[in-house]
């Protein structure tokens, strides 16, 4: 192992995570929350970070993310909860190649985040944003932008997305809609749909906690730009790499061995799963070591 690969090598402390998977599926496909702290200054966050609500001094400043990336065809799914006469103009849904963590939130999606193409967003039908409604949204191989309200609308639009990157879902909670709820997330299989779990309340972070988010990005911003670059498969020759597809992202090589003995994971996602779950995705045993290899 060379000098450089040894400082990547991280001897971290388990602690409770919470946003880790409560069911303990094998195929679940996580729990799907709203980002606990990467929001509009309007937003108020409840029910396990699952239900964003946006004071209505304002139609604006509603801006939320998840709190972990989504998978390509992973369709999440929300309930619009309450509505507003006093504003016009409807929910905003889509995506972005940006980490949270890594956005300024402006106090629109649109065009504020969507004249940069790492992000897209739709503006949905007015006709389908009322209390009750159902609304599900997700990246389609292709890198459109798909939705579909309860009475069985259906858009598609094209997006510049990198569906290579790891891609968030973004929910602009604006105009007449005040308040909205996750409803989790599905991915059809080949045999069966897989779902996301429950949300656990969220908890406020400790010292630990977020001193173990400074050093993530760190490590991430320590590593040279070839070695970035590997992990994003459109821009390098992948297929060098003897590993299989990380589990979570299923775009990038599985180059990082956890202390269970699996490598089943990328750099990037393994500093996310422990930030968020603290258990191996594919035993659930506690990630106490990470080893870049």
């Amino acid at each position: 192992m060379t000098p450089k690969k040894k400082e990547r090598k991280m001897q971290i402390t388990r602690n409770e995570s919470p946003h880790q998977c409560v069911c303990h599926k094998r195929r679940c496909l996580g729990a799907l929350s709203f980002h606990s702290h990467v929001k509009g200054h309007l937003i108020t966050l409840g029910e396990g970070g699952r239900r964003a609500t946006r004071d209505e001094s304002s139609f604006r400043h509603g801006l939320v993310f998840s709190e972990r990336p989504v998978q390509i065809r992973e369709k999440v799914r929300l309930r619009i909860e309450r509505s507003s006469s006093s504003w016009q103009g409807s929910l905003r849904v889509g995506f972005a190649n940006v980490s949270p963590e890594n956005t300024s939130v402006p106090p629109l999606a649109i065009p504020d985040l969507t004249d940069c193409e790492l992000y897209a967003a739709t503006v949905l039908p007015d006709s389908t944003c009322y209390p009750g409604s159902e609304i599900e949204f997700w990246i389609d191989r292709d890198g459109s932008l798909c939705t579909r309200s309860s009475d069985g609308t259906t858009s598609f639009q094209s997006t510049t997305l990198n569906i290579h990157w790891p891609i968030w879902a973004m929910i602009d909670v604006y105009g007449q809609t005040t308040a909205v709820v996750l409803l989790g997330s599905k991915k059809k299989g080949l045999i069966r749909t897989y779902t996301s779990c429950p949300a656990l309340t969220h908890n406020k972070q400790n010292d630990d906690d977020c001193g173990y988010r400074h050093m993530s990005k760190a490590i991430l911003e320590s590593m040279s730009m070839q070695e970035q670059r590997n992990h994003h498969p459109k821009n390098t020759g992948f297929e060098t790499f003897d590993c299989e597809d990380c589990v979570v992202c299923c775009s990038n090589v599985s180059d990082t061995l956890l202390s269970c003995g699996h490598k089943c994971v990328c750099t990037p996602c393994a500093i996310r799963v422990y930030d968020e779950f603290g258990t191996c995705p594919l035993c659930r045993q506690c990630i106490c070591l990470v080893q870049f290899i």
